[in-house]
């Protein structure tokens, strides 16, 4: 209804999962890391948890939606069911066909399907949303299903969501089997005042609004302190704060607005004055079929006349030079032109890739350039840009052979989180796991998070929780990057660039 009055391509605050929508907190951010790591290493379960609307559907979608093509996955949205209609869903969702009907002749074919990808070289993902309501019968089958295994690894990952029922059910003792093999467990707290502040201003980015409707301080501050923090509960109150201020002809939301939202949500108090809705909306469509209209509009006792609304001036645009930038730039120039400037820094020798979530904070830990996947609203598709050096809240990055500096705040609207480093495996330490295990033990002796005698994986697992990794207490491509790159062999730096 009032996506014109602000110039929204589309709602900023539906309630569907939309992944492209997905804002990455810390909280997101490691609960997703948890998620590529279980999918990684490719055994036992996962267990992501949050309380309702605390944003896990739409990071669950986001994490399929960045699965290659050598990965298939299915999906059971209405967990509510027995052990063999879950069976079913499942390979319905997997496109493979069951030769009887038993729970036997169900399981035999998913074996067989799953056999078939491993030999194709494919991995497969079982995703259970809304796992809190799984009998205790089905989730007996679903800890059968993650027997089937080959000798050296399992043949489905399977990831649980659900709400903070779901641990509860994992702590009983008949549960027990189930609960030893999840490898990775996260529970998504609220967003903090920050993240609230910024999670509206990427919502509305996403939508195209950006500089064309404006939240005061004390609006935003106001949302925070209704919803608690809670995405599904803040989207509710923001998309109704937007309806009132359509209904004004206000293009700035303030904090009476929003607190009046938050009693129409909550069905307390004041409500909005939907005549006011309906007067805006009979203005817009006069603007759009012309005056002619306004007398049969105004012919029907349901919808009175429009009243004149105040003029409000929409809130300054902010420069869109690098929205422009990446609106236009074809990725797979832009790819080959991020790359090559990134690893120009290098020099000649080869030299390794390694992708992973990241934040600012992580990048200025990490102290490497790095080649970051940024989105435009406009785009299907994501435009590789190099990030050579931050300084402050100025960043240089690369674009088509163009280096600019530009502010941080223009590149962090636009990164999708997902960020790729180029190093030097110097000691060639990725072809033999048995001498990295000794140089680890030094090298975390010489970053003086290890003592002599004292437990490796603990001083490791401290260096991980430090860089922003996952602390797994494994020696994985991603920690070994980390280490490698904080010795003091020369190499290019993020903080170095001028």
């Amino acid at each position: 209804m009032y996506e014109a009055h602000y110039g929204f391509t589309e709602k900023p605050f539906n309630l569907t999962p939309d992944p492209k929508y997905l804002y990455l907190s810390s909280r997101h951010t490691e609960a997703f890391a948890h998620l590529a790591f279980g999918h990684q290493e490719r055994g036992g379960f996962v267990v992501l948890s949050g309380e309702v609307g605390a944003g896990k559907t739409t990071l669950a979608r986001y994490f399929l939606s960045r699965l290659g093509p050598d990965t298939a996955s299915a999906v059971v949205l209405y967990p509510a069911l027995t052990a063999a209609e879950l069976l079913r869903s499942i390979l319905d969702d997997l496109h493979v066909e069951a030769k009887g009907s038993s729970l036997k002749d169900l399981v035999d074919a998913l074996h067989r399907f799953l056999l078939e990808a491993r030999e194709k070289g494919r991995s497969v993902v079982l995703l259970i949303d809304e796992a809190q309501d799984l009998s205790p019968d089905v989730l007996e089958q679903i800890r059968l299903l993650s027997n089937l295994e080959t000798d050296t690894e399992k043949l489905i990952q399977i990831v649980l969501l659900g709400q903070p029922e779901l641990l509860e059910m994992l702590a009983r003792r008949e549960l027990r089997q189930l609960a030893q093999r999840v490898t990775a467990r996260y529970h998504i707290g609220p967003l903090n005042r920050a993240e609230t502040e910024a999670y509206v201003q990427h919502r509305i980015q996403v939508a195209g609004g950006l500089g064309k409707v404006a939240f005061t301080k004390g609006a935003l501050a106001a949302v925070h302190a209704v919803s608690k923090g809670v995405p599904r509960v803040l989207n509710l109150v923001c998309d109704r704060a937007l309806l009132a201020g359509y209904a004004r002809g206000a293009r700035t939301i303030d904090a009476p607005t929003v607190r009046l939202a938050a009693r129409e949500v909550q069905g307390v108090g004041p409500r909005l004055d939907w005549r006011g809705v309906a007067a805006a909306a009979v203005a817009a469509v006069v603007a759009l079929l012309g005056a002619g209209a306004l007398a049969s509009l105004r012919s029907s006792p349901a919808i009175p006349a429009p009243k004149p609304a105040a003029a409000v001036s929409p809130a300054p645009a902010p420069p869109l030079r690098l929205g422009g930038l990446v609106l236009r730039a074809p990725r797979e120039a832009a790819t080959q032109a991020s790359f090559e400037s990134v690893r120009t820094l290098w020099g000649p020798e080869p030299l390794e890739r390694t992708s992973l979530r990241a934040n600012r904070d992580m990048l200025r830990r990490l102290d490497l350039p790095a080649i970051l996947e940024m989105f435009h609203p406009e785009r299907t598709d994501t435009v590789p840009l190099a990030l050579l050096g931050l300084q402050g809240e100025q960043a240089i990055v690369s674009l088509l052979g163009e280096t600019a500096r530009v502010s941080w705040t223009e590149v962090d609207a636009l990164w999708t989180r997902q960020a790729t480093f180029l190093w030097r495996d110097s000691e060639r330490l990725l072809q033999d796991p048995t001498r990295a295990e000794t140089w680890l033990q030094g090298r975390l002796l010489e970053l003086r998070y290890a003592q002599p005698g004292a437990s490796g994986a603990l001083a490791l697992q401290a260096f991980q929780r430090d860089l922003g990794l996952v602390p797994d207490g494994l020696l994985g491509v991603r920690t070994l990057m980390a280490l490698v790159t904080r010795g003091s062999a020369p190499r290019p730096r993020l903080g170095a660039t001028s």
